[in-house]
């Protein structure tokens, strides 16, 4: 974790508060940062020693950048992530990078806030594994340095909320939007290629990423905060009778904490929404993820089944995976060959400059798996040649 935060001291060596970044609008801003938690130095150093503090999970093993590593764009890179005692979850670990900028937390949206967020891997079994909140605290409360470090930033003594309320400040300093296409949208023709900038007309048009990934001053990260179903779950799922089961899971406890386990631990995990919500319309759905820095935070969807930018782009062209509880905005694109690969262009221009580096990376990792595999390319479902239910109608599916 050394190298991890010697990468924090360089990114964020300018910025070790929570200010409005260029590009938000801030009123905006103003409206997301809580008054009892503005974000001062003193709470912001507090958050980033406990984001790396390992003490706060049951084995001493696992901290938040086990699984929100700086080095690997804030996410871990992994299909779903492990926690304590190898244990394995059901959920890919979204980057924390630009959080705050969600209207709620989690992929399911079952935290509203990021102080709410902060404080669930701590206590769920599987991720930080603490039995409570109190045991939590009382993992570091006789630390000397937090005593005093509590006492600045909150004015008492280390406790459960004020350990999330910290973690909350310290993610807020993680803004990340100096992006070429921002050089680009500012002027700088050639900040971003020719191919890129084909992307991002299909982006806006005959790709229809635009209808879910919204940008704008007061939506930077492109995101309509939005849940909605495109079918990744309904490769391997029953929908109908997972519901069933959640719904009587629910029943017995629908506490926010048996929320946590059930999206982590069980494979009622594929609701998404529903688990929270329990409407039927939310059945498979998933929150709209950020689009900023997506080159460096695969692999994608809720259950990294995605491995590349291609397989994302492949699966909407083929118009999803059908289902009763699909999308209507969900149909196939009819995109070309050239025009998914100007659409992966275009979204490897989102990452921010500091992750320059990642990005190169990245890039070259999944050109290179793309070019040996695309297991979501259909180009008869893509051109319409076939209609998504037909296949299933007919029983080849």
């Amino acid at each position: 974790m050394h190298a991890q935060q010697k990468m924090i001291d360089r990114w964020l060596s300018q910025s070790k508060h929570v200010s409005v970044p260029q590009g938000v609008s801030p009123s905006f801003w103003h409206a997301t940062v809580p008054a009892d938690n503005p974000g001062t130095p003193a709470q912001v150093k507090l958050g980033r020693a406990l984001y790396f503090d390992v003490r706060l999970s049951k084995d001493g093993s696992v901290a938040c950048a086990s699984c929100h590593d700086t080095s690997r764009g804030f996410a871990d890179q992994r299909n779903t992530s492990e926690g304590i005692g190898d244990q394995i979850g059901q959920r890919n670990a979204p980057t924390v990078m630009n959080a705050m900028f969600f209207q709620t937390q989690f992929l399911d949206g079952r935290a509203l806030s990021l102080e709410d967020q902060a404080k669930l891997p701590i206590i769920n079994p599987i991720e930080m594994g603490m039995p409570d909140g109190a045991a939590a605290t009382a993992a570091i409360e006789s630390d000397a340095k937090y005593q005093a470090a509590f006492k600045e930033a909150y004015g008492r003594p280390p406790n459960y909320d004020d350990i999330g309320r910290a973690l909350a400040a310290f993610e807020r300093t993680l803004v990340f939007l100096d992006a070429p296409l921002d050089r680009f949208l500012a002027g700088q023709s050639d900040a971003i290629s020719e191919d890129a900038q084909a992307g991002w007309a299909l982006f806006n048009g005959k790709a229809r990423c635009i209808s879910c990934h919204q940008m704008s001053s007061s939506s930077p990260i492109g995101t309509d905060n939005r849940f909605h179903n495109i079918g990744v779950s309904a490769r391997h799922q029953d929908f109908e009778k997972l519901a069933k089961q959640a719904l009587g899971a629910l029943s017995k406890d629908s506490s926010q904490e048996a929320i946590d386990r059930l999206a982590l631990e069980t494979n009622l995990s594929e609701l998404g929404r529903f688990v929270v919500s329990r409407n039927r319309s939310d059945i498979g759905a998933f929150k709209t993820s950020q689009i900023r820095n997506v080159g460096t935070t695969g692999p994608y969807m809720h259950d990294g089944s995605m491995a590349t930018l291609w397989d994302v782009v492949d699966h909407y062209n083929k118009g999803g995976e059908p289902n009763p509880f699909l999308d209507g905005g969900i149909e196939p694109l009819n995109l070309s060959e050239q025009e998914i690969d100007q659409l992966v262009a275009f979204m490897f221009t989102l990452t921010d400059s500091r992750l320059a580096e990642q990005n190169k990376t990245e890039l070259a990792h999944q050109t290179k798996i793309a070019s040996e595999r695309r297991p979501f390319r259909d180009n008869k479902l893509a051109d319409r040649k076939v209609l998504p239910f037909e296949v299933v109608l007919k029983g080849r599916k």
